[in-house]
């Protein structure tokens, strides 16, 4: 079965997971809802960074564990963009970018050109990470773990370290990463903006336990399962711009 199968159920002192989605093999999957409800605990899981024995992993009908198979995460096809992107202060760019490369076993130096211009980073291939802004490192952040050819992107509030104006800065390139990719890309957030503009597909959770999943639109729609995204209730239109008006700039 195509797409991405995920199952788990992990207790811990005063916090519960438990899970069984069922998502989309392309495109974003927003993983939303408020602090401590087991997101980045879910995205772990996923990559086997979080050892849960009742788990299920499965990618395109590939198992990456059940109850008798586990693959360690080094082995699992992976990307992870996680929110501090920690680039190696000494290398390059180029240089950061090749030492992501040089761990996969499928990826050349091929695979590099694609990635560098989906995040339009080739200007900085010569500089160090300490010469560049804070959304200029996440695309390279992004295109490190794009690098490797994963079949899954894993994205765990990449911009959260950002102010305003680099998320403004870096938010087109990822529009270009959902258009463009494909592969599913799971993408923690607490920004309904970033909900709104860059997935396909929703799952909420509250206190480790999924409340909803399915579509953007019609899960926002639904009127069983209000989903609050930050203070307000709300739905996402999808619409057709029909006309410009020049002369009002409409």
């Amino acid at each position: 079965m195509n797409g991405l199968h995920a199952q788990f159920f992990l207790q811990r002192s005063g916090f519960t997971l438990d899970v069984d989605l069922q998502l989309p093999g392309r495109g974003v999957t927003a993983l939303f809802g408020p602090s401590g409800c087991g997101k980045t605990t879910l995205l772990r899981s996923i990559a086997g960074l979080q050892r849960v024995p009742q788990g299920v992993v499965r990618l395109n009908g590939q198992t990456w564990q059940d109850a008798h198979t586990w693959i360690p995460t080094h082995q699992r096809p992976i990307g992870y963009v996680f929110q501090e992107v920690s680039l190696f202060p000494h290398l390059t760019v180029l240089g950061n970018l090749q030492y992501g490369l040089q761990r996969s076993a499928e990826a050349t130096q091929g695979d590099l050109d694609p990635v560098v211009d989906l995040l339009g980073i080739g200007s900085l291939l010569s500089r160090k990470p300490d010469s560049l802004s804070g959304g200029e490192r996440q695309r390279v952040g992004i295109a490190r773990a794009l690098a490797v050819r994963p079949s899954l992107l894993l994205m765990d509030e990449p911009l959260a370290a950002l102010d305003l104006r680099r998320k403004q800065e870096i938010l087109p390139y990822l529009d270009r990463l959902q258009q463009e990719l494909e592969i599913p890309i799971l993408y923690v957030t607490h920004s309904p903006d970033e909900v709104a503009r860059l997935a396909s597909h929703i799952v909420v959770l509250e206190q480790g336990r999924l409340i909803t999943s399915g579509p953007l639109a019609e899960t926002l729609a639904r009127l069983d399962v209000p989903i609050r995204l930050g203070d307000d209730l709300g739905v996402v239109i999808e619409s057709t711009v029909a006309e410009i008006d020049a002369k009002w700039h409409l």
